[in-house]
């Protein structure tokens, strides 16, 4: 199990979400953890209107403060799928 593994299943993402990078700098007051997450190309997503399950046709790159994981402030950048 490697860094990424464990981050996702310390945030509890699911298939087709994962963490596929990270960073931490330790140099920032609160030091700061960059985690990078991305949703499985060719999967099908729910519907926001109907919840039928489609494919996405593009992604939008959002960014999030999370909860400090142990000390470090937390900062999730994604690509959503948009259906």
């Amino acid at each position: 199990m490697d860094a990424n593994d464990l981050l996702t299943l310390g945030l509890g993402l699911t298939a087709p979400w994962r963490v596929v990078g990270q960073s931490l700098d330790l140099a920032k007051q609160p030091s700061e953890l960059r985690l990078e997450v991305e949703a499985a190309r060719g999967e099908r997503y729910p519907c926001p209107a109907c919840g039928a399950t489609c494919k996405a046709h593009d992604f939008a790159e959002f960014s999030w403060r999370h909860l400090n994981f142990f000390q470090h402030h937390c900062l999730i950048k994604a690509r959503v799928p948009r259906v």
